[in-house]
This record gives structure tokens, sequence and C-alpha cells, in this order.
């Protein structure tokens, strides 16, 4: 006998990017990805080549731990980034939970490599999550509410570093934490 599973829709998509600065100049220096099977890609972004990209935090070198050096040692070259971005994201919704910063240096990355414009769109990891959980509650405010317990449980599972795949990481744990309390939820309703 076969039986037939309900199609199983793909994960989100989640982005983040570290950089040298928050100040106007800064630039990406490290890329990070979800991919479908739940795997994260993560690239350092050397600054070689790139003139303008001079910019540089001692502060946020301290917190994110890359250094300059290392990007020009270990970073890919910003047109293998685009090129590598545009492959596996091409005409997706692309989320992260700081879309106007990651905007910026996605479009500081493609502006730099020549590339033209991203393959994909970005949007609120904060939106998207939101959305999928209001139906459970009264009022969207609850919903805000019980995503910013959800941060805080995350937050305290996983030990915060700042990093482009642990900011992904961190992104598809709320997913899942989300896709957990949904089936609780319903377990409960059915009971």
């Amino acid at each position: 006998m076969t039986t037939h599973e309900p199609k199983r829709e793909p994960p989100p998509v989640f982005l983040d990017f570290e950089a040298s600065s928050l100040a106007s100049a800064s630039y990406p220096i490290e890329v990070a990805w979800s991919l479908p099977d739940g795997a994260i890609e993560s690239h350092l972004i050397s600054p070689a080549g790139i003139d303008r990209w001079t910019d540089w935090s001692a502060q946020a070198e301290r917190l994110h731990g890359i250094s300059r050096a290392q990007l020009l040692a270990e970073g890919q070259s910003p047109a293998w980034i685009c090129q590598r971005l545009n492959e596996q994201l091409a005409g997706q919704i692309v989320y992260t939970d700081a879309p106007d910063y990651d905007g910026a240096w996605l479009d500081e990355l493609f502006s730099a490599c020549r590339a033209g414009a991203p393959s994909f769109t970005l949007a609120s990891a904060d939106e998207l999550l939101v959305g999928v959980l209001t139906p459970r509650f009264a009022s969207r405010a609850d919903a805000v509410r019980e995503l910013a317990a959800m941060k805080g449980e995350v937050r305290r599972r996983l030990p915060q570093r700042h990093r482009a795949r642990w900011d992904v990481e961190y992104l598809v744990e709320l997913w899942r934490m989300r896709k957990a309390n949904k089936t609780e939820i319903q377990r409960d309703a059915a009971s």
C-alpha cells in the first residue's frame, strides 16, 4: 500500500551580513544564507581590489572577531559571492532580521562587483514570522509579543555570536519554533 504524504513546503530562505562597521561607508565582510535542506552556507568577503572599501571599525572587529587581514587571506571575491548568491537564491524572497542594513550591504556588494541587481528580493523576517503567528492570537500585537518571547527563548538556547552564520541559525530556529508551536496548538485543539 502506498501512502501519500502531504507536500512539504520548503522553508523560507534566511540571510545575514556582517559588516566593517555601522557607518555609512561600511561594506559587507561576511554573508550567510540558509538552504532548503537545512544547511547554511557562509563566506567571508574579501575587500581586495575594491578601493572604496576602506572603512573599518575596531569595535566591530572586537564584536564579530573578523580581522581585515583574515578577510584578505580567507575571503572570497565580491564577484564570486554575487554569482553564488544569484545562482542559489534566484527568484526567491529571502528574509533577514535587518532589511535596511542587510539591504544596504547587499546593494554595496553588488555595486562593488558590478554584477547588476540581485536575482532575489529581501524581505523582513519579523514580518514573515508575525504574519504566520497572527492567526493564532486575538491581535497582531499579541503575535508581536509572542515573537519577542520566542526570540528570548532562542537566544537563551543558542549562545550568541556576532557572525552571519549564527544570525541565520537564529532565524531558522525561530522558524522551526513557529512550526513546533503551531503543531502543538493544532494537536491540543484536536484533543
